[in-house]
């Protein structure tokens, strides 16, 4: 739990998605990825009391190299709660 915090920046998620910069460990995987979607799904659930069939999420990303295996991660996290 301790490193998906160290991932919080703000609002934000930081990380480093994909290997090639030197010094820079990869810390933002899809596993990781799922874990936090997961997450979201719990709060939003609670948020808005609502069981995780009677939500709806949508998913963008940007145009970075990392960004189809994340997104994907992402869905799978959601969708495999039901959301």
């Amino acid at each position: 739990m301790n490193d998906l915090k160290k991932l919080q920046n703000g609002s934000d998620i930081r990380g480093v998605a994909l290997e090639g910069v030197e010094g820079e460990k990869v810390n933002l995987t899809p596993e990781v990825c799922k874990r936090i979607a997961c997450a979201f799904g719990l709060w939003l659930s609670k948020k808005k009391g609502k069981d995780f069939q009677n939500l709806q999420v949508s998913i963008g990303n940007d145009s970075r190299l990392s960004a189809q295996s994340l997104r994907e991660a992402a869905i799978n996290g959601l969708t495999g709660m039901g959301i």
